[in-house]
Parts: C-alpha cells; structure tokens; sequence
C-alpha cells in the first residue's frame, strides 16, 4: 500500500511536527507488518522506544486521536451523497496482561476495554473509512449495575453509547449527506429511535424487543400476522466474508407506530417506524442458531417489496464492521499488546484501527473495482517485487497486473490456494501474504537504489 503522510491527515496537531510524524510512522509500520509486535515494527531501538512513547505520551490525549480520526474519516466520504454507516461494541481482551486501569468485560474475571466504531461504507458495500470510535473501561464498580437499569436514567446507561456514536457522526458529515445508521440488535433501545429526526438521518437497526404498538398488539405478533408481501432469495455472506449462501425467505413488513416503554423517560409518547420480518424457509435441516430471522426496525421510507429489499442488502453490509474487528484482534494482534496501562492501550486501540482498515479495504477495493491498476493501492516497488516472486524471473512487464490479480498473488504469498472452489482470498491469507510483501520489497528497493 502506498504510505500515508502527514498531509492526509486534515488539522493533525499533536503539538509537535515530530510527534506528528511519529503518529504516521506508526501507521505506516502496521499496515506493512501487521500481527508483529512492536520492536519488530521499528527497525532500531530509537524508532521502538519513540513508539512506547507516543501512547504513553500525556499531550497525545485519547480525545485528540478520536478527532484525528474523525477528520480523516470523514475525508473520506465527502464525495458521496448518501452513507451506510455500520455501528458496534467489541470487548478487546487483556486477560494476560497486568496493566493499570483495566476493566472487567462480560464477567468479574474479565479483563479488557470496550471499544465501540463506526464504519462507513458505500451503498454497494465498499467500505470507505472509520467515521467514529471510542474506548472505555468499565470498573467493578459498576458490576451488577445492569440489574436496576430500569431505574437508570438513559444518559447513565452503557447503551447510550449507541446515541452518542450516531449523534457525533451525524455531526461530523453535516446535513448534506444522507446518513443511514445500521446497528445490531444491542441498538434496540427507545431513545435512539429519535435520530431519524435529525437532517438527512435514517435508521436500520436489527430489533429484539416485542414492543407494545398503539393498536394495542405486541410488534412482531403484529408483523407475523400480516399478509405475506413476498418469497425472495437472499444471498447471504458466510462467517469469512467471502463465500455466499442462498436462502430462500418470506418477507413481511408493516408500517407501526411503538409505544413509549413504560419505565422510559423520552419525552415522545411514540415513535413510527417500518417493521420488516425476514423469515427463511425449508429450515428442516438446520440448527436453530443458523436459521435467517431477521427482524428490522426501519425509518427509511417502504413503498413496496423492492424497498424492503434493498434495505435488507444495506443491513448485510452490517457484518464489514464485524470483520474489521477481525482484522484489529486477528490481523494487528492488538490483544497482545504489552503496553502497561489502559489509557495507552486505548490509544493504541484507536492508531492500529486505523491500519487495520486500511489492510481490510485493500480486500474489498479488489472486490468491487477488480480491473483497476493495481497501482491505486499498491507501490511501483510492490507490484514489480509481487511479480517477480509469482513468476520466479526477473523480467518486469511495463504495464502493472490488475488489483484483482496482484490481490490473488498477495493471497497467495498467504496460503491462499487459489482454486476454483476456494473463491477469492480472503483477509486472513491477504494481511499474511502483504506482511511478506512489504518484506521482499523493502529489500528490493534497496538493491535497486542508484548510488
């Protein structure tokens, strides 16, 4: 890939050219050797030290390294006119690790951070940036706190994460693009129902809540007893990503207007929204766990069964935020950290992010443009070196191989096995393949250089 620089980064200010430029580097060193740890990264004891450094450094504050992002997010995205914006919460753990500051995750015994992103992509489903994130631990305190949440004003909840994530990238994209905000099930929570009121916003979010309707019926009693609109066929991702599976589904959807939860204190008595029920058939065979049911809530406007369609497409994109996770814990290895205290490793959660995505969307720019120059992603000293490796000669073609071939090559250098059967490589071989490219590279670059 090619490097990024400190002039892609709009207003970076860390108080210190050097210190700029150091956050760069950081960047540059994951995405070319992501997995490794970080005096691998580094090629002397100076440049791994200055690393330690920078996430321990007091004037690098979390809140100036989520702006960073932001900014360079939403760079990004500033050409289109409408965003599927992807939502979700991962536990990052450090079960192993005795670092200051740590919180608990689903148990007492849990050790870790929680970290919530946001991911924009196209309506195609090509991902563009990370648009937000933010970190956080959660003390012992806090334990057991779930169990009175009824009595916990919405603003004091964990899931008021949800809306501040929404509320921060609504304001970071401004009203002139559309913003379809799509989240899993953890999302169901009345408050954020009201985003859709903001300029340009929608919502498609994955319900789990039976709500009461103002008719008086529960929402999905409501729903299963609606005229059927429609059998269709989904193709739906696999766990990887790559590979889809066809499913044959019923479709059900209807207009309803959800009534304010008792125990809510939101000043709207209702709220009206599209319920889509999604439901597969020919379930004989499989296990409860893999069956399609997918219930969703939806502000977007549903005209007919090709709306609904549609829509439930957008909601498939869903999972890229799912597998940028993936990529982040698997890819980066930023669970093995050895940093000494919460807020460094937060920090350090939010810079390897930013590499993180950049090796998952080599993936999928291959995908969705394969044709392309494999020079829009890749160097000159790259594509010649991947060539070279392939093809074991030194004879170089003038014109560059496609994104989608050198992505093939890359996958390749990963374990990829290339057959027909296997479908394209997928993130795992293509962040190990590229590992072992910058690698072969670096070192031809240096006997080609001219004394």
């Amino acid at each position: 890939m090619h490097k990024i620089t400190v002039k892609d980064f709009p207003g970076l200010d860390f108080g210190d050219k050097r210190r700029d430029a150091r956050f760069v580097d950081i960047i540059n060193n994951i995405s070319s050797q992501p997995g490794a740890s970080i005096p691998k990264q580094n090629r002397s004891w100076y440049d791994t030290k200055a690393t330690y450094e920078f996430f321990k450094n007091e004037d690098v504050s979390l809140e100036l390294l989520k702006k960073t992002m932001m900014m360079y997010g939403a760079k990004m995205v500033a050409d289109e006119m409408t965003v599927l914006i992807a939502h979700d919460i991962s536990n990052i753990s450090y079960n192993d690790l005795q670092a200051e500051g740590l919180g608990y995750l689903d148990n007492k015994e849990g050790r870790g951070i929680l970290c919530y992103s946001s991911l924009a992509c196209t309506t195609e489903g090509l991902p563009l940036s990370l648009l937000y994130q933010h970190t956080w631990t959660r003390t012992l305190e806090q334990l057991g706190k779930s169990a009175r949440r009824k009595q916990i004003v919405f603003e004091d909840k964990e899931s008021y994460r949800w809306h501040e994530g929404m509320s921060e990238v609504n304001e970071l994209l401004g009203n002139q693009i559309h913003k379809v905000h799509i989240a899993d099930r953890e999302a169901d929570v009345y408050g954020l129902f009201f985003h859709a009121f903001q300029s340009n916003t929608d919502l498609l979010i994955r319900a789990r809540h039976n709500r009461k309707l103002s008719d008086g019926s529960h929402l999905w009693d409501n729903i299963a007893g609606q005229q059927l609109a429609a059998t269709i066929s989904l193709d739906i991702p696999d766990k990887t990503g790559k590979k889809k599976l066809k499913v044959e589904a019923e479709v059900r959807y209807h207009e309803v207007e959800i009534l304010r939860p008792v125990n809510s204190k939101q000043g709207y008595e209702s709220v009206t929204l599209t319920a889509i029920e999604i439901k597969e058939k020919n379930t004989e065979d499989k296990k409860e766990e893999d069956i399609i049911h997918w219930r969703l809530l939806t502000t977007l406007e549903v005209h007919d069964v090709k709306d609904v369609l549609q829509y439930v497409k957008w909601y498939t994109y869903r999972w890229l935020i799912e597998r940028f996770h993936y990529v982040l814990k698997s890819g980066t290895k930023i669970e093995e950290l050895q940093l000494k205290d919460a807020e460094s490793l937060q920090k350090a959660i939010h810079v390897y992010s930013i590499a993180a995505f950049r090796v998952m969307q080599l993936v999928y720019v291959s995908r969705h443009y394969p044709d392309v120059s494999c020079e829009v992603v890749l160097t000159k000293a790259q594509w010649e070196t991947l060539y070279m490796l392939m093809h074991n000669k030194k004879q170089i073609p003038e014109k560059p191989p496609s994104l989608q071939q050198a992505v093939m090559w890359i996958g390749r250098l990963g374990g990829h096995l290339g057959r027909k059967s296997d479908g394209p490589p997928g993130l795992k071989t293509v962040w190990q393949g590229y590992q072992q490219l910058c690698s072969a590279a670096s070192v031809y670059e240096i006997m080609t250089q001219k004394i």
